[in-house]
């Protein structure tokens, strides 16, 4: 966009980040301090007055969940997909509402356009962000109205992954029903099933294996997640895996068996489990975490 005081060019993005702690009506040019309004949007000729940039008040009730004020600001022309930095990261106003559960706001921005898929810096979507709170209504608005179900973060994540990481199990159902990756792997290999081992959440191993996703699937080092249930000391979560099929015997790179690891980490019932299985010990060296 270019203002009108001093024609210098700006990022939309980024100007609207730097208004939103400046009151409507006396934002200043950060290049010469006058008022720039409104400003040309040099793609579209579009011309955004004052009131397009959002500020604190349109932000604040998608957080507490005033509904009167956001329509108050969407009747002003407030850009709704315009994003502010909060706690090193940047959220959009979809975002802020699916973050604390504000169905009724989610709501009312989409229709107002809304972009459902945007991204925060760290890759987060609202669908992400609704997982990961575990706000289920959100969670189930967002899929209803065709979010990236397997859209994914900086580091590979996805809303099944964080909604397997937080045991948030009504979520993990959920996105499985709506045809999210069972096994998509995260920078460094791990699946949702391997994380659910790792955090011992056993409930979402349990639908993970249901709807079929891989017993087997390995880190570089040869991890699968039975190992990592077992060096956690997760019985329940060998139990399971065992009872599913999970293979007894596979290897770290350097030889390491489940029961090896769980014989090293001193985690008694993992190694009565597997020993009644008939698993066998591997190598003896002590594995890296996984």
């Amino acid at each position: 966009v270019k203002s009108q005081c001093c024609g210098k060019h700006f990022d939309l993005d980024c100007i609207s980040k730097c208004f939103v702690e400046q009151p409507i009506g006396y934002r200043r040019c950060a290049m010469c301090r006058q008022d720039p309004m409104p400003m040309l949007n040099e793609n579209t000729g579009e011309s955004h007055p004052d009131r397009f940039f959002p500020d604190e008040a349109f932000y604040r009730a998608c957080l507490e969940g005033d509904l009167s004020q956001v329509e108050n600001s969407l009747a002003d022309g407030v850009n709704v997909n315009a994003f502010i930095v909060i706690m090193d990261d940047d959220s959009n106003a979809l975002m802020l509402a699916a973050c604390m559960g504000h169905t009724d706001i989610a709501v009312r921005l989409i229709n107002a356009g809304a972009n459902i898929n945007a991204r925060s810096e760290s890759g987060a979507t609202a669908l992400f962000i609704a997982a990961q709170e575990n706000n289920i209504d959100c969670l189930k608005l967002l899929i209803e109205t065709k979010a990236d179900i397997n859209a994914r973060t900086e580091d590979g994540s996805t809303a099944l992954c964080i909604a397997a990481l937080t045991n948030s199990t009504d979520c993990v159902k959920l996105l499985i029903n709506a045809g999210a990756d069972l096994n998509v792997q995260m920078r460094g290999g791990a699946t949702p099933l391997f994380i659910a081992a790792r955090k011992n959440n056993t409930d979402c191993v349990k639908i993970l294996i249901e709807a079929k996703a891989d017993l087997n699937t390995v880190l570089p080092n040869g991890a699968t997640p039975l190992h990592v249930a077992a060096e956690n000391g997760s019985t329940d979560c060998v139990k399971v895996l065992i009872k599913a099929g999970a293979d007894l015997n596979a290897a770290l790179t350097d030889g390491t068996t489940p029961l090896s690891i769980a014989t090293r980490m001193g985690n008694t019932n993992c190694v009565k489990a597997l020993t009644k299985a008939e698993a066998r010990q591997g190598a003896s060296a002590i594995p890296p975490g996984l």
